[in-house]
């Protein structure tokens, strides 16, 4: 049963990334681009620890970004990441293998993912290291309400 598993992970694995919903060549993951705080946090009071922006080609915080590198879907909501992590003060990236869930388009949960973890099973809550929702730009508090995104590509401000 586990040789079946690690066959059909791998297989998933080898195939090519296919869109769903608004999801682009731009923007390989079916989520709005910007900015997105955590779960539990309203975005007026969004901060630093909490909040992320998501990037066509990364998603990053205060101190840290990660570039991605290979996007997969696994199903309409569900996407395998593989993406290199840079601390700003660190010297190396990292990689590593996380498990976009999209909730809606606007919404979604970051977990772990290994090699050896069955790639169709649903990640367990403990999994789970983030989840986020989309913050219009102008809901947010200073400096991220002002803050001009252009130059990456991204035109979110009303």
């Amino acid at each position: 049963m586990k040789i079946l598993q690690r066959l059909t992970a791998a297989l998933i694995l080898l195939q090519p990334l296919t869109a769903c919903g608004p999801a682009s060549a731009e923007n390989p993951l079916p989520l709005q681009l910007g900015f997105y705080v955590a779960a539990d946090t309203p975005c007026a009071n969004a901060s630093n620890a909490t909040l992320l922006l998501l990037r066509a080609d990364g998603i990053g915080g205060a101190r840290d970004f990660c570039q991605f590198l290979s996007i997969r879907q696994l199903s309409a909501q569900d996407f395998l990441v593989t993406e290199s992590c840079a601390d700003f003060q660190a010297s190396e990236a990292e990689q590593r293998l996380v498990r976009y869930q999209i909730i809606d388009a606007v919404s979604f949960k970051l977990s772990r993912a290994t090699a050896e973890q069955p790639v169709l099973s649903q990640p367990i809550d403990t999994d789970v290291f983030y989840q986020g929702y989309y913050c219009p730009q102008s809901s947010l508090p200073e400096p991220w309400r002002d803050n001009d995104l252009s130059d990456l590509g991204i035109n979110i401000k009303p």
